[in-house]
């Protein structure tokens, strides 16, 4: 039976904590704020199909008793499908709670470039009403980072990634959403 304290994030870049290391990433801070130690999975430049691909060897193999699955950016940028990136979280998803692993899903931050964001915006609404089908819970980093009236400034290292600010405003984010997903087990 798995530790119910034990969490994975699986990602890309966004959740490896590009362009910094992993000990500045939104994982390793949330981890921090809720005295857990979080399993950084994030691989820079990683789409969801390789996500798809090393799934049981980084979480699965970990035994984890939640996973947090966000992906879809580096999709966007090769202009991947919208189905194929549903179809690869749905089986991420369906995986992990074959195996009882709690599954939330990470809805990306917007992308500063147009028409990269377009279709990460169809990935993300995919995402949303996926979560809300099946009841799981959905970690809503895209929202926070509308809030500003200058969030490449406020936000971003670069046009893709957050800065050390960006960062920590996901860690908040996913604390909240950690903290209701597992009272909800208590």
């Amino acid at each position: 039976m798995s530790d119910e304290k034990k969490i994975v994030a699986i990602g890309d870049s966004i959740t490896y904590g590009f362009p910094y290391l992993p000990c500045l990433s939104w994982v390793h801070l949330a981890g921090e704020e809720l005295g857990l130690s979080i399993i950084n999975k994030g691989v820079n430049g990683n789409t969801s199909s390789q996500m798809v691909e090393r799934f049981d060897f980084d979480v699965i193999s970990q035994l984890p008793s939640h996973v947090i699955i966000m992906g879809g950016t580096n999709d966007a940028c090769a202009k991947v499908e919208a189905e194929e990136v549903h179809n690869n979280i749905r089986y991420m998803v369906e995986t992990a709670l074959q195996y009882g692993i709690t599954p939330l899903i990470g809805l990306p931050i917007p992308c500063m470039y147009p028409q990269d964001e377009y279709i990460l915006g169809l990935y993300r609404e995919d995402m949303r009403e996926y979560a809300l089908m099946n009841k799981l819970t959905a970690i809503d980093f895209y929202t926070a980072f509308l809030k500003s009236k200058r969030p490449q400034v406020e936000f971003y290292a670069d046009v893709l990634h957050p800065n050390e600010h960006g960062y920590k405003v996901m860690a908040g984010i996913a604390v909240k959403a950690l903290q209701t997903q597992m009272s909800r087990k208590s």
